[in-house]
């Protein structure tokens, strides 16, 4: 036994941590962490790999993120680092399970994804979500497993402090209301009973909600998007450090070709869990999705420096491909960089499969293709894409 000491047992982990001297911490830890239910223990054998130590003002968190300890002042801020510590630890002793970062809340019985992307207010919205009636699966991390299922980790809710004052004050009033441990930066929300899924609490996927806050939209937006577009923001928004690209686009690409995939525009979160209460049944219960239907653009992609026009070029042999509808795949070995190719980027792709070819020839190929496209235009693209290829290692000089 250690003096002062005691382990913390979760489900899944077993020995996660060890507290010594920590009054405060391990009940706003429990708070936290209200679906993932935390055992204590007398401390003994060898130390967990998280360690905190220390009183309010003065916790040092020692861990595999911070090997050397770190000094944090308030649990609340402790909590939120050891809960990064334990999400990592626990995909570490389950390789089999994807961790994905996005928040999840359940429609119909099925789970509906909102990938990160920065600054688009995932956990305000989650907590809309909450307060409209969702039931949240989490707001940053979601498990994915062998069978394409979505499982919890029973994780509360963090919103960053303050919120913002063009939020409606419903949602102030509900934040407060629901509020749990909390310090100048972030607050835990303590949501209704079973209103949070619990650990290990599983359901299929339903939809994939791609987030993009416009402070200028007057009512929200759910738009169609194209199926890919899902699966590149899944495969840039995993915890899964020991899978491969193959496995991982294996794991992900049957997932896509049957979830729709959609862009939710919105100013104001309340707001936009409203839209999304009243259309996303819709698109979870509704028919497949139409090859005509109108989707949105993806973003732009970054030009290149274009490539002399009369230097030939050929495909790299060391390429993996994977289709997803119209859109291809490409992971470079044994790099496993994965590149996704626009329509025009397929098409040179597949005349460098078949032979070395200077952008000129390409140019002048594609010209009789797309008769109604400026020829200069089509100059600079051509020229500009294979600078991009080049780049990522994808075609090299013959």
């Amino acid at each position: 036994m250690v003096a002062g000491a005691q382990d913390l047992m979760l489900p899944g982990i077993g020995s996660a941590l060890r507290v010594t001297g920590c009054r405060v911490f391990p009940k706003v830890l429990e708070a936290a962490l209200p679906g993932w239910p935390l055992r204590a223990v007398s401390a003994g054998g060898p130390a967990p790999p998280i360690r905190v130590d220390g009183e309010v003002g003065a916790y040092r968190l020692v861990s595999d993120a911070f090997p050397e300890g770190v000094a944090l002042e308030s649990p609340v801020e402790v909590a939120g680092n050891v809960i990064v510590d334990l999400i990592e630890q626990f995909l570490d002793q389950h390789p089999e399970w994807v961790g994905l970062h996005c928040a999840t809340v359940e429609v119909n019985g099925r789970l509906v994804l909102f990938p990160e992307c920065h600054r688009s207010g995932k956990s305000t919205l989650t907590a809309a979500l909450a307060g409209a009636g969702q039931r949240i699966f989490g707001d940053d991390v979601l498990v994915l497993d062998r069978e394409g299922q979505g499982m919890a980790l029973g994780i509360a809710p963090r919103l960053r402090l303050p919120l913002p004052a063009s939020v409606d004050v419903a949602l102030h009033t509900y934040t407060a209301a629901h509020a749990g441990p909390e310090d100048q930066r972030y607050r835990f929300l303590a949501l209704p009973a079973g209103q949070l899924a619990r650990h290990d609490e599983s359901l299929p996927l339903g939809a994939v909600v791609l987030l993009e806050r416009d402070e200028r939209l007057e009512t929200p937006e759910l738009i169609p998007l194209a199926p890919s577009e899902g699966l590149t923001r899944l495969l840039r928004q995993h915890f899964a450090h020991d899978l491969s690209s193959e496995a991982l686009m294996t794991r992900f690409l049957p997932l896509m070709q049957s979830l729709p995939c959609r862009l939710l525009r919105y100013s104001e979160p309340l707001q936009a869990a409203r839209c999304l209460g009243d259309l996303l049944p819709g698109v979870i219960d509704g028919p497949g999705e139409c090859a005509d239907e109108t989707l949105a653009e993806p973003a732009a992609e970054t030009r290149h420096a274009p490539v002399a026009i009369d230097e030939p070029w050929r495909a790299t042999t060391h390429v993996r491909e994977y289709t997803l509808e119209d859109e291809r795949f490409l992971i470079l070995q044994p790099s496993g960089a994965i590149h996704r190719l626009n329509a025009t980027g397929q098409l040179i792709w597949g005349l460098l499969r078949s032979e070395p070819m200077t952008a000129r020839e390409i140019v002048e190929l594609l010209a009789g293709h797309f008769n109604d496209v400026p020829a200069e235009r089509i100059d600079a693209d051509v020229r500009a894409l294979l600078g991009g290829l080049h780049a990522a290692g994808l075609v090299v000089p013959d």
